[in-house]
C-alpha cells in the first residue's frame, strides 16, 4: 500500500508464498549478499532494440507473471515467516538494516526492521491484523533537536472495504488492492498498477532458479504535482526501474531492487534493494503477533482519509473506462 514512487522505495520491504516453501540460507553473511546485490542490479538486460510488437508481447507476459505472483500470495491460506535484509544505497554510500516479516490469512501481516546510520537508530513497524494497518517510524538520534521521533499512524481497512463495495470497484485490481492492502501483497499491487514489466533473463539464486522481471513506469499515469518543485522532487528522487527476482517454480518473489542511474558513472545503484531469507511455512502463527497497541501518551494519525481519495479516483477511473468501452 501507498503510492507512486513512496509506496515503491519505501513501502517496499515486504514477503511471500504459493505452495512449496523450502527454507533458504540465514542472512549469516550480510557482505557476500551485499556483493551478490551489486552484481544483480549493474547491467541493462531490458535495454535493446526491440520490435514495438515484440516488446508489446513481452510487456503482456511480463505483467502477466506479476499478476499470478501477487494472486498467488494475497491468497496464500498458510501462515509465513521470513528474515529480512534491507540495503539501502545513495551514490556514495551503503546502510544495512535487518527485520523479520510475518504473513497468515485474512490480510494479516506484521513486518519490523531497524537500521543504524552513524548513531542515528530507526525502526519501521508495519502491522495489519486485516482490519486496521498500524504504521510506526520510530528515529533516536543524540545530535537531533529532539532526541527521539516517534510517528505512528493508523488505515482503517474495514471504511476502505465498505467504500469499495458502495462504489461496486473490485478490491482485487491492482490500483485498488494497493490502496487496501499491507505486506508483499500491497507492494506487488502497487507494482503492477504503476509499471510495466517484461522478464529480462532467467539465473539461479541460492541453487534455485528465478525470472528476473524488470518494470519501468506506464506511460499513461497522468502524475499532477502543486508545483514544479514537487514535480521536480518526484522525478530526482523516484527510481527509473525496478527489478524483481521471483523463484520459477511457484512465482514465489526473493529479492526486489528500486535502480537508479548513477549521476557520474554507467550503470545503476540500488535506492532499495531487498532480501527474503529462511523463509518458512508455518503450522501455526501467534495471532498476537498481528495487533499492535499504541503508547497511551501517543497520539495516532489517522490517515483513512487520504486512502479513500485514491480510492475514489480509482473508481472514477472505472467509470471512465467503461464509458469507454
Amino acid at each position: 500500500m501507498a503510492v507512486g514512487a513512496a509506496a515503491i522505495c519505501v513501502g517496499a520491504a515486504f514477503f511471500w508464498l504459493h505452495q512449496r516453501i523450502e527454507q533458504s540460507p540465514a542472512i549469516t553473511e550480510p557482505q557476500r549478499l551485499m556483493q551478490q546485490f551489486a552484481q544483480a542490479w549493474q547491467g541493462n538486460p531490458a535495454e535493446k532494440a526491440v520490435d514495438p510488437d515484440e516488446l508489446a508481447l513481452e510487456i503482456r507476459e511480463g505483467n502477466s507473471l506479476l499478476r499470478q505472483a501477487r494472486l498467488l500470495l494475497t491468497h496464500n491460506t498458510s501462515p509465513i515467516s521470513a528474515s529480512v535484509l534491507q540495503i539501502i544505497q545513495t551514490p556514495d554510500e551503503t546502510f544495512r538494516g535487518t527485520g523479520k516479516y510475518w504473513q497468515a490469512v485474512e490480510a494479516r501481516c506484521r513486518l519490523h526492521l531497524e537500521m543504524e546510520i552513524g548513531e542515528t537508530k530507526g525502526r519501521m513497524l508495519q502491522v495489519s491484523n486485516g482490519q486496521v494497518i498500524w504504521m510506526v517510524r520510530d528515529i533516536v538520534s543524540p545530535r537531533a533537536r529532539e532526541d527521539r521521533k516517534l510517528q505512528i499512524e493508523r488505515v482503517d481497512l474495514q471504511r476502505l472495504a465498505d467504500f469499495a463495495r458502495d462504489a461496486e470497484i473490485t478490491p482485487q485490481e491492482p490500483n485498488v488492492a494497493r490502496e487496501m492492502q499491507g505486506g508483499l501483497p500491497g507492494l506487488l499491487s502497487t507494482l503492477e498498477s504503476l509499471m510495466d514489466f517484461r522478464l529480462t533473463k532467467r539465473v539461479a539464486l541460492n541453487q534455485e532458479a528465478c525470472i528476473v522481471l524488470e518494470g519501468e513506469w506506464k506511460s499513461d499515469l497522468g502524475e499532477e504535482f502543486e508545483s514544479d518543485f514537487a514535480a521536480d522532487v518526484y522525478f530526482t528522487t523516484r527510481p527509473d526501474k525496478v527489478r524483481l527476482f521471483i523463484r520459477e517454480g511457484d512465482l514465489f518473489p526473493l529479492r526486489y531492487f528500486c535502480l537508479k542511474k548513477h549521476p557520474d558513472k554507467s550503470g545503476y545503484y540500488a535506492q532499495l534493494a531487498m532480501e527474503l531469507t529462511e523463509v518458512k511455512r508455518l503450522t501455526h502463527v501467534d495471532p498476537g503477533i498481528f495487533s499492535y497497541r499504541p503508547p497511551e501518551d501517543e497520539v495516532p494519525n489517522d490517515i483513512t482519509h487520504e486512502y479513500l481519495t485514491r480510492l475514489e479516483v480509482a473508481a472514477r477511473k472505472g467509470e471512465d473506462d467503461e464509458t469507454v468501452k
